[in-house]
């Protein structure tokens, strides 16, 4: 049964962005490059905190209604290492949205749960920033569903640096979505130890933040964050 803190996102996937005649013939807004990635490790593999639904129900929205004909995608699964799920640009017939099977199967390959320990949370948004270096004509959108758990991050000390190379480009707005309220091992939450990793760089105006329970509320400020890169 979903969680009632799911219901609004899933009315969003549910019921698409209103088209214009200008949208669905792929006029009305230069391309984009969204990246979303998936970590489904640590608390995220637990079901007592239905991570992994929330994942695939922002994963659908983003694909439904934020990707648009003549937009490149790339899906990332964060587990120890970094897969890539998808790679491609989105060419839609006659400027139509992505087809609900193919959101249905991309969004469950993001969930797929992991093997293995580890956390790669880090190396996930160096292959954000690789990613978007291939894209010259297009803003980036990166989606990161994480809890922020980077205790058992190998990589984490070199967190600060990527994530400022990623804002350095022609990234448009990162979405965090997904942070943990959770006590670490060092007693303090998950989403405040996350936050001051990212130094400076989490109060930059394109970075969204997002708990893991206030995802309903914060995902419209992401949804507005796209409508403007586009223009």
């Amino acid at each position: 049964m979903s969680s009632p803190l799911l219901l609004p996102l899933l009315a969003s996937v549910l019921t698409p962005t209103p088209l214009t005649a200008a949208s669905v013939l792929g006029l009305s807004s230069p391309p984009l490059h969204v990246i979303i990635a998936v970590d489904m490790t640590g608390s995220s593999k637990n079901p007592a905190f239905q991570y992994a639904p929330q994942a695939r129900l922002i994963a659908q929205n983003v694909l439904l209604n934020q990707v648009r004909s003549g937009d490149t995608v790339t899906l990332l699964q964060v587990c120890s290492g970094v897969k890539t799920v998808a790679d491609f640009k989105y060419q839609g017939a006659g400027g139509a949205r992505m087809g609900k099977s193919d959101i249905l199967r991309y969004s469950n390959a993001l969930t797929t749960p992991c093997k293995g320990k580890g956390s790669a949370i880090t190396a996930g948004f160096s292959a954000a920033l690789t990613a978007g270096q291939r894209t010259k004509d297009a803003r980036e959108v990166v989606v990161y569903f994480t809890d922020g758990a980077l205790l058992d991050d190998p990589q984490r000390a070199a967190l600060p640096g990527i994530f400022s190379k990623l804002l350095g480009r022609s990234t448009a707005t990162v979405f965090v979505a997904g942070l943990s309220p959770e006590a670490d091992a060092a007693g303090s939450s998950i989403r405040d130890t996350f936050t001051t990793q990212l130094g400076k760089s989490a109060n930059d105006q394109r970075v969204i933040l997002a708990g893991a329970y206030d995802l309903a509320n914060v995902y419209p400020t992401f949804a507005a964050a796209v409508k403007a890169d586009r223009k």
